[in-house]
């Protein structure tokens, strides 16, 4: 019989004390083996080390190799940097400290990619959650999204049209050493699905598993939701850009090619800005991202000439108000000289 091939899962993980527990759980109920787990922890001081040692035993009593790293804080992808100086499975994973298994994902996927092999990715779905109530998804990840089955998923991921929950994706590990020789990815503090995965759907296909097999764990503080200033999502903008294009000019692609992903991340990053100034009701940001367009003697799309319009005709409308209550109110002054 045919050796069952090694599952690496690297995890990084700041503070995760509330949530270590049940990702680890539900690393032990999968139903494939071996596995190796590798945890990085980058740096908590919450009590997440004595979590995450206390499975030690758990894990090789069922047979799972274990691995406890502790390193500085640098951000999740220095953390990723860090775990793959270990791995040596035959396909790699990296599920974060709050994202849960289903029983079977690892299998499931295992058995997608072993019999799909013109695909170097396989994705899977995921069931959304709350955070106090993990046993009754609220939807899918997915949200059905119709592009979700494209083998060719370069430019989807690109432009972010795509599934980038971490524990959603399995990938070949000789794949993954020829698009990431040196094991080492742009060290962001937020990421690193983009590092990871564009350089592989760049020069190879990614399946898709429409069942979900993840639990993705909607809480409030999350670096998701913790995006929920316009200082912060400008921030935030600027460092998904400067991922990107470190990305896209350390893969080895033509010319053209890098200018034309260049050009279609300008575009979308036009619109993103378009639509946060119009969402935060912010005429500099809007007209940051409409600046594109007119550089490129671009007419603006309708949604956002439609965007500009209510933007400004409210900003009007409300000086016209305002000027009006200043006339009444003169008028009223001088009427009571009368």
């Amino acid at each position: 019989m045919k050796e069952r091939s090694l599952v690496s899962l690297i995890t990084p993980g700041w503070n995760g004390v509330g949530f270590i527990h049940n990702l680890l759980d539900s690393i032990l109920a999968q139903s494939y083996r071996p596995i190796e787990y590798i945890y990085v922890d980058d740096g908590s001081y919450d009590g997440t080390k004595d979590i995450v040692l206390s499975y030690k035993q758990k894990f090789e009593n069922k047979g799972i190799s274990f691995k406890y790293i502790f390193k500085k804080n640098g951000g999740v992808s220095s953390a990723i940097n860090e775990g793959l100086k270990y791995v040596t499975g035959d396909y790699l994973g990296w599920p974060e400290y709050d994202d849960i298994l289903a029983p079977s994902s690892i299998e499931r996927r295992v058995h997608y990619l072993e019999n799909h092999k013109d695909c170097a990715v396989v994705t899977c779905d995921a069931w959304l959650v709350n955070e106090n109530a993990i046993d009754k998804p609220i939807g899918r990840l997915s949200c059905e999204n119709p592009n979700r089955f494209d083998r060719n998923h370069f430019v989807q991921a690109l432009l972010s049209n795509s599934i980038f929950t971490a524990a959603c994706h399995l990938v070949r590990m000789d794949i993954f050493d020829k698009t990431h020789p040196n094991r080492f990815i742009y060290p962001s503090r937020i990421g690193p699905n983009w590092q990871m995965l564009l350089p592989i759907y760049y020069k190879h296909n990614r399946g898709f598993i429409e069942d979900p097999l993840v639990y993705y764990v909607i809480r409030q503080g999350s670096i998701s939701h913790s995006h929920d200033t316009l200082e912060k999502r400008l921030n935030a903008i600027d460092e998904y850009k400067k991922i990107l294009r470190n990305v896209l000019s350390e893969i080895e692609m033509p010319p053209e090619d890098l200018q034309l992903y260049n050009s279609l991340l300008s575009e979308h990053y036009a619109y993103v800005m378009c639509d946060l100034g119009f969402e935060f009701k912010n005429k500099e940001v809007f007209s940051d991202g409409c600046s594109y367009f007119t550089s490129k003697n671009i007419e603006l799309p309708q949604k956002i000439a439609t965007q500009r319009k209510l933007l400004y005709e409210s900003s009007f409308q409300k000086r016209k108000r305002l000027l009006k209550k200043k006339i009444f109110n003169i008028l009223c002054k001088i009427s009571s000289h009368i």
